[in-house]
């Protein structure tokens, strides 16, 4: 049973001061470190799974899951954490206020793999390991954005099938639609994924994928100075011609004519 009392807290007034972070794969086993730090510990595992015990309470973090150890609290390793191993973790501290607006943060959050979370931890250790001068500013204030985020995600309603195939479509729209990466993907046929997305979301996924590109494409027509060109290549279609083809079947517009009706606007 999880320990909720070395759960951690944020304080709205603060932001947390991250000290280390890094992207991490184990060479071989490994028994996690018998320490009792002065920060708290973020671990996300991307592959493989993690053994850690807190002030004896065991944890097996695998993919997708991400877990908080608490500053002043001993853990260590019990089981052997296997090689290949992968997984981003950042040491930080917090200021230990009390105040009725302290958001705690779940000690373990599961079901994170390709989500919004795991791209900001990524971004989270560019920024760590950048030579910004503001890196450690930025550090700070993208963790805090992070643990906001895995409050509020531990509260809503868990996510969807769909909706995690939202997301995979939505972070490959510089790719072609492919239903054997779908299934390879899910570990589910193609058919039954068909199915339950169509139910759910009342189009199919082909089509969202689509519309997702067209999208993208609209905004980069609106927001950049990129040719038509440019714009079909980083959405993945090596044919200009057929990339016009489709955002004009999406907008009604070809793509230079729909930048030039944006533009008639202002």
């Amino acid at each position: 049973m999880e320990n909720n009392l070395n759960c951690i807290s944020l304080d709205e007034h603060s932001l947390p001061a991250v000290n280390d972070c890094d992207i991490l794969t184990a060479s071989e086993g490994f028994f996690h470190m018998n320490r009792t730090a002065d920060f708290n510990v973020l671990i996300y595992v991307t592959d493989g799974t993690i053994y850690v015990t807190e002030d004896d309470c065991d944890y097996e973090i695998s993919a997708g899951e991400l877990l908080f150890l608490k500053s002043g609290v001993n853990h260590y390793g019990k089981y052997e954490t296997p090689r290949g191993t992968r997984w981003i973790y950042a040491h930080f501290r917090l200021t230990e206020n009390i105040s009725e607006k302290m958001r705690k943060i779940p000690k373990k959050t599961q079901g994170l793999t390709d989500s919004e979370i795991e791209r900001k931890l990524i971004e989270l250790c560019d920024f760590f390991h950048s030579e910004d001068p503001l890196k450690a500013f930025r550090a700070n204030a993208l963790l805090y954005e992070i643990l906001l985020d895995i409050s509020e995600y531990s509260h809503s309603s868990p996510e969807s099938t769909a909706d995690r195939i939202c997301s995979y479509l939505d972070m490959n729209i510089d790719k072609d639609f492919s239903k054997a990466l779908i299934t390879k993907r899910f570990f589910i046929s193609y058919s039954r994924l068909a199915a339950e997305f169509k139910r759910e979301k009342g189009l199919s996924m082909g089509r969202y994928h689509n519309e997702a590109r067209m999208k993208r494409a609209a905004a980069l027509l609106r927001s950049t100075l990129l040719s038509v060109g440019e714009i079909a290549d980083l959405l993945g279609f090596s044919d200009m011609l057929y990339f016009s083809k489709k955002f004009h079947a999406f907008s009604g517009a070809s793509p230079t004519e729909y930048r030039k009706q944006v533009q008639r606007k202002y």
